[in-house]
């Protein structure tokens, strides 16, 4: 199975605040990583286009598609990844959906019917409360370098 990657892109990491970098590094390995199986990689953000478009140049990682909050419906609803996918000509469940929010990046994820993959940095989704079926994201990483191994484990990459 061919598998490929979405991210999603938070106001906080467009715009430099909290995007480190030591994450653009781990961005920048994890894409040449995602380059040398061959597997494509879209962007799905609720920032402007004019903010994902200075992050290409900034930081060189390029994401194709890359769907700004101008793409309506935006996520949750699945709309976006369904139109990424019909756009790469794959199904849902041939991708994986990595974000950093919940309520954001797993529902759409997990409506469009794609595997889930949430980035949680700070342990804050570890409580209870977020143990909803809903929520519940098919993997969880803690950093970018751990989704190499989680695929690798996982799905079968070869080019």
């Amino acid at each position: 199975m061919e598998e490929n990657i979405l991210w999603e892109g938070s106001h906080e990491e467009i715009y430099g605040v909290d995007f480190t970098v030591l994450d653009v590094a781990r961005a920048a390995e994890l894409c040449s990583f995602l380059d040398s199986k061959k597997l494509r990689r879209g962007l799905i953000t609720r920032n402007m286009r004019s903010a994902v478009d200075l992050f290409h140049q900034r930081f060189g990682i390029i994401f194709s598609p890359a769907l700004s909050r101008e793409f309506r419906p935006y996520k949750p609803d699945p709309a976006p990844l369904l139109h990424i996918c019909s756009s790469w000509e794959v199904q849902p469940s041939e991708v994986m959906m990595v974000g950093d929010s919940l309520k954001d990046d797993v529902i759409c994820g997990k409506r469009a019917g794609s595997f889930t993959c949430l980035l949680d940095q700070t342990g804050r989704y570890d409580a209870s409360e977020f143990d909803s079926a809903d929520l519940k994201p098919d993997f969880k990483v803690s950093s970018l370098t751990e989704v190499f191994p989680l695929l690798e484990a996982n799905f079968d990459l070869a080019p």
